[in-house]
């Protein structure tokens, strides 16, 4: 749906917007039965915007990581240029240097940045899930 390949309507649990099959009669995600709460038409405009606040987050800490690490890399790498000049030696160590952050960056990123982002987005993403609901519920 945030990608835009799914449209926001249909059958949506009424509690946490799980989509629902026509013959069901309690969503499959929460169990909340939808004599409880109607079924919902559409997505509400804040839970698709809490989903997309969380999705930024995870990507933003994901890239930072790499990038953070790539900026490190070329650094290091012109290093021995800058000191030692253009020699046989430090030509190879900074191919070497940019070959070897490159592959840290892309590790890290994948590791530590998906857990980092992760966690950040799921924090992002539960602070706005319980100000909608509170609010939600409020007016019931």
């Amino acid at each position: 749906m945030l990608a835009g390949r799914a449209p926001n309507a249909g059958r949506f649990c009424g509690n946490c917007y799980h989509p629902l099959a026509a013959d069901r009669a309690a969503c499959p995600h929460c169990g909340i039965p939808t004599s409880e709460r109607p079924v919902a038409e559409a997505v509400p405009k804040p839970v698709i915007e809490a989903h997309r606040l969380r999705r930024s987050l995870e990507g933003r800490a994901v890239h930072g990581i790499a990038w953070g690490g790539l900026t490190l890399g070329v650094i290091l790498a012109l290093a021995p240029l800058a000191f030692w000049g253009v020699q046989w030696w430090t030509i190879i160590l900074f191919f070497g240097l940019m070959f070897f952050f490159y592959v840290f960056s892309a590790n890290l990123a994948n590791s530590l940045g998906d857990s980092l982002g992760y966690r950040w987005g799921q924090a992002a993403f539960r602070r706005r899930w319980d100000t909608f609901v509170a609010e939600r519920d409020a007016v019931r």
